[in-house]
């Protein structure tokens, strides 16, 4: 018997035509739409996370310059601070603003507050299209929320370029979860995106720059050089301290791109040129205002407790706020996997170096201060990106394509570990994204005592303290854009 050509009950038979294509179902058009725009997406989702918040603390006078440095260079036009002093200085932030031949200045970098100069703007714009009254003091009343949302776009572009990068390094899927897990399960979710600190723009700049060496080294360009440059000179006088980590980028240019170093070394003039000079208009010197810390350096043996409280002291370790970064010491092993010569060897510099960073700053008096005003280690965090990056190899190495066979209860067990360090630094961070703020300021202090007294928690106390504080939940965009989502705890009183 022949084939029959009958079609089956219920089911439409739509015959292809020559040269005619299938359209597609609607899972694989959202997957198409959501893969063509994953950067925008994953900026705008991380940035809304960012600034979602229970409530937006005072400002730290460690932070305060780059604050309102904004709002003076949009109503100034100048790097001063001399008319809106009496506005802004009070008994505790008098010492961030040194007064210098007659001129009230930034006693810290200004390179984060210019850099974000535009958000403030873009505020301002939107203050006079609306044709919304705002006065001197009440730009000044906005640095506030500026300065989050400041904190927030600069914390969801370090995400977006540890998501870039990983794509290069790994599958998507661990491209994905190395940047959830930078996002949410490191400092730079308790500390990067609240506020305006410089560690920050550590991150975004430090990720910046290894990005750029990756893209290069998948497609040279001269383009990708210059922008380094660029991004280093940037980093230099973003914060000095930090500029140790720039060694393994040199060591990059030194070693493989000696070529175009003239690139590199006009973009650093063109990043790092007007910085240096504002340093030495304004204070003399190379280091700025931040020369002073200079005798906050001393040689001690003090220098061992120190590296080692920096690294597991209960208020102040690193791997006590973060403890899934203990995954990257493994995943630093894995970098060695890596096909890719130059890449590889500039990541296994990161190692040692990272080290020597550490050793930095357990040299420094107020070492423990690192966890003062903010909630955990704050001198550290600029490095998270490469610990993240590390990690990923190891995530890479444990359920990536290419992973080595190994016992399956040995893998179920290490993920099951993998799992329970995720969700606990989520927990721990989230403790200190939205309950820190609500302890008293007795919480908030940090000295070499405390730094070790583990009867004495930050996060058991911000667990305790700010969850009877919250009054609830929003999300913020951009002043004077109101709030796109409110959620009360607690239902206010009626009013007489």
């Amino acid at each position: 018997m022949g084939r029959s050509n009958k079609k089956s009950p219920g089911r439409i038979h739509q015959e292809k035509k020559p040269g005619q294509v299938a359209s597609a179902t609607l899972p694989e058009k959202v997957c198409g739409f959501l893969s063509r725009y994953d950067i925008i997406i994953l900026f705008l989702a991380l940035f809304l996370a960012y600034n979602t918040v229970s409530g937006i603390g005072f400002i730290s006078g460690d932070v305060a310059p780059a604050s309102y440095l904004p709002t003076s260079l949009i109503l100034s036009h100048s790097v001063y601070f001399d008319e809106s002093a009496s506005s802004i200085l009070n008994p505790d932030l008098t010492y961030a603003f040194p007064q210098v031949n007659g001129h009230y200045v930034s006693r810290f970098p200004i390179v984060t507050p210019v850099l974000i100069t535009p958000i403030y703007g873009l505020s301002y714009f939107l203050y006079t299209l609306l044709n919304i009254p705002l006065g001197a003091s009440d730009f000044l009343i906005l640095a506030k929320p500026l300065a989050k949302t400041s904190a927030a776009v600069i914390a969801a572009l370090a995400g977006v370029l540890v998501y870039v990068t990983g794509k290069e390094l790994f599958s998507k899927k661990i491209a994905i979860l190395t940047t959830f897990i930078f996002a949410f399960a490191t400092s730079t979710w308790s500390i990067g995106s609240q506020s305006l600190w410089q560690h920050g723009m550590v991150e975004l700049l430090l990720i910046a720059m290894i990005c750029l060496i990756v893209k290069n080294e998948k497609r040279n360009s001269w383009g990708y050089i210059l922008l380094l440059g660029i991004v280093s000179g940037l980093f230099v006088f973003n914060r000095p301290p930090d500029a140790v980590l720039l060694i393994p980028v040199l060591a990059y240019m030194v070693w493989y791109q000696r070529s175009d170093l003239h690139y590199y070394l006009l973009g650093g003039l063109f990043g790092g040129l007007p910085f240096l000079w504002y340093n030495v208009s304004v204070f003399g010197n190379v280091f700025g205002g931040y020369a002073e810390n200079l005798s906050l350096f001393t040689l001690s043996m003090n220098f061992v407790q120190h590296y080692v409280g920096l690294l597991i002291a209960p208020n102040v370790g690193l791997l006590l706020f973060c403890p899934v970064l203990i995954v990257s010491v493994m995943g630093f092993l894995k970098v060695r996997d890596s096909a890719d010569s130059a890449i590889r060897n500039i990541l296994l510099l990161f190692g040692p170096v990272i080290l020597l960073q550490i050793l930095v700053y357990s040299f420094f008096t107020l070492w423990a201060s690192t966890a003062a005003y903010c909630f955990g280690p704050r001198f550290l965090s600029g490095f998270i990106p490469v610990l993240c990056i590390y990690t990923g190899f190891f995530l890479n190495d444990l359920f990536g394509a290419r992973n080595q066979p190994q016992p399956e209860l040995t893998k179920k067990i290490v993920t099951g570990v993998v799992v329970v360090l995720i969700v606990l630094s989520v927990a721990i961070q989230g403790i200190g994204t939205f309950l820190y703020g609500w302890t008293s300021e007795e919480n908030q202090t940090m000295d070499d005592e405390r730094a070790w007294d583990p009867s004495d928690s930050v996060i058991i106390n911000s667990l305790s303290e700010g969850s009877k504080q919250v009054p609830g939940i929003s999300v913020y965009i951009l002043p004077p854009l109101p709030a796109i989502l409110k959620f009360s705890f607690r239902q206010e009183p009626m009013g007489g």
